[in-house]
Parts: C-alpha cells; structure tokens; sequence
C-alpha cells in the first residue's frame, strides 16, 4: 500500500506565526525549534515543516489534528535531506501500520512545499 499527500503554505502566514512563541512550541518540536530558528529565513522553513504536517496527515487520512503535531518532528540528515523523526502515539501508529515516511520540501516565490510518501516498511528509496 502506497500513500501520498502533498501541501503547499505560504511564507507570510508562517511569518505572523513563527514570532509568536506559543504557535511554535504546540506545533514543533524543541529541535525543530532550534533548527528553525538557525536557518536564514525561519519563516521559510516553518512554512516548509507546517506543510510537511500537513501533507503526512493527508496521507494518513487522518486530518491534521489526528495526531501531536510535535511527534512528526522534520529533522536533517547529515546531507540536508528532510526526514520525519516520530515519537509518541504516532511513533507506534506507524510501526503498528508497519510504514515507513519519505518526505520531499520545497519553496518557491510565496509558497512552501511538501510531499510525503507512505509506504510499507522496507521499500525505502
């Protein structure tokens, strides 16, 4: 079984929302929120890791308030690549489903964007 959902959020929305201390803390985690606010244009990359929310729930089909927002924490790889790193009731929904995420970020103009790809554990591209 393949999923996929894709987002897309603009930046100005995530600008109003990441000087607000109380949005980020509900939706990010400590470690996103330290990563964000290292980057360059931190509303550019909250608008990106809102979306990739956004686009994992649609993929769930579970709406974006089926899960803690902060246990799909978008994180680094060592190469820059995104990736989800679960934790909590979310972790063990997707380990019981037996799934694994890729995630792909962008941003372009306005706009962010994200696509998740669900797909059974093991068949990771």
């Amino acid at each position: 079984m393949l999923r996929m959902g894709f987002d897309a959020v603009r930046i100005a929305r995530m600008e109003r929302n990441v000087k607000n201390g109380h949005f980020c803390a509900r939706v990010f985690s400590d470690e996103e929120n330290r990563l964000i606010a290292a980057r360059p244009h931190p509303a550019q990359t909250a608008a990106a890791h809102f979306a990739a929310r956004e686009a994992l729930a649609k993929a769930l089909r579970c709406g974006i308030f089926g899960f803690d927002l902060r246990e799909a924490a978008v994180l680094r790889r060592a190469d820059g690549s995104p990736y989800f790193a679960f934790s909590g009731a979310l972790e063990q929904q997707m380990r019981e489903q037996g799934l694994a995420a890729e995630l792909s970020l962008s941003h372009e103009g306005e706009y962010a964007f994200a696509c998740v790809l669900l797909q059974p554990v093991g068949k990771e591209g």
